[in-house]
Parts: structure tokens; C-alpha cells; sequence
């Protein structure tokens, strides 16, 4: 049973700092261009290894089922509660210590979805603050492609934790943005990074043929 749906929110409550296991309300005193010292509210996340230069990784994981078929992207669904709502989003994580990124992406994918996949390309993508006008977090995108004819991958089961229920699936790359479209419309929440990402492929062929 790995489906989010059925979940609800019951109650919310002030947390404090000293009872919070992952994130960290503080305030941070500045001085702007004309001189002047000011503060600002945030977020920081306690658990960024010292040496990863971001809190976390997004995986955009393409297959193709046959070399003549049309290449597809995997999402997931998952419940939030901050949004209170499921959410569609790319399989991501946090970074352990001393891991390097295309680890980190390797691991979360197979944990969430089960697949195993492979890194394309030498690098990460920019590196990227997900809010930066609340919150210090960065992460970057590991794209990777997914091997279908591999046996692991025929029938994927996920390593999920206790307390997580993550419903994996594919839409078709091209279709992507109308997708979204379609699950809106349903009810569901869109994860600014792939909504960003359907976006960025919509504008890129509108503007870069």
C-alpha cells in the first residue's frame, strides 16, 4: 500500500525550535545597500551535510519501453502536509554525509520507485534555491535515464520508510505539460520544480525552434 490518498490533516500547532527534528525557524540581521540593518524570518534546514553544497536532490528520471517508443518521465504523488494536499513531484531526498550527489539520486530514486537507473551526463544541474525568500534550502536536478529492458526494472518495488506512501508513475515527456493540466483539474498540487521544468520545455519550443 503505497498510495497518499486518504490523507488529512488533524490539527496544526506552533512548534519551537528546541522540539523540531529537521527545520529551524531563525532570524537573520542584514545590512542593505543604503546602510540601514534589518532582520528577516526564515527556514534552515538542520540537516545539510557540512561539505554537500546543497540540503537535497530532484531526479528527472526518462525511459523509453522500446527504442521506437516516445520517451516518458517519471513522477510521483505524494501527500504534504504543509500543502495539505497531494503533491506531484519528481523523486527526491536529502543528502546523507559524506555522499556524493549522483549517490544520493541513485539511492532516493530506488527507495521511492524502486527503478534503478543511470546518470546522464558529468554533472548536476545550476544549483537552486527552492525559496529563497523564506527558506536558505538549495537543491539541484540529477537527470537519469531508466533502462527498461533491465530486469529490476520490469516490476520495481520501492524501499519506502515507515510513514511514507509515494505512488510513482509515468506521463509521456512531450505530453508532460497537458498532464499537469489534467491532474490540476483533478485536485492535486504541482511541485514548483516540475512545474517550472513543463513550463521550460513549453517556452522551449515555442521560442527555440
Amino acid at each position: 500500500m503505497s498510495s497518499p490518498s486518504g490523507a488529512k490533516i488533524i490539527s496544526i500547532k506552533p512548534l519551537k525550535n528546541k522540539d523540531a527534528k529537521w527545520l529551524n525557524l531563525v532570524q537573520i540581521e542584514y545590512v542593505t545597500p543604503d546602510g540601514k540593518t534589518r532582520t528577516w524570518e526564515a527556514v534552515r534546514r538542520t540537516t545539510r551535510p557540512r561539505e554537500s553544497p546543497v540540503d537535497s536532490v530532484h531526479i528527472v528520471a526518462v525511459r523509453r519501453k522500446n527504442d521506437n517508443a516516445a520517451p516518458e518521465i517519471l513522477l510521483e504523488k505524494q501527500f504534504r502536509p504543509p500543502a495539505g494536499n497531494v503533491v506531484i513531484e519528481f523523486p527526491a531526498g536529502l543528502v546523507d554525509p559524506n555522499e556524493s550527489l549522483e549517490t544520493c539520486a541513485l539511492r532516493e530514486l530506488k527507495e521511492e520507485t524502486g527503478y534503478v537507473g543511470e546518470i546522464i551526463g558529468s554533472e548536476p544541474s545550476l544549483i537552486m534555491c527552492g525559496a529563497p525568500a523564506s527558506s536558505a534550502g538549495k537543491t539541484v536536478f540529477i537527470n537519469v535515464t531508466i533502462d527498461a529492458g533491465k530486469p529490476q526494472n520490469t516490476n520495481p518495488v520501492a524501499e519506502l520508510e515507515d510513514g511514507e506512501f509515494i505512488e510513482p508513475f509515468w506521463v509521456p515527456l512531450h505530453d508532460l505539460h497537458a498532464e499537469l493540466k489534467k491532474l490540476v483539474a483533478e485536485g492535486y498540487d504541482i511541485d514548483s520544480k516540475v512545474g517550472v521544468y513543463a513550463d521550460g520545455l513549453e517556452m522551449g519550443r515555442r521560442w527555440l525552434k
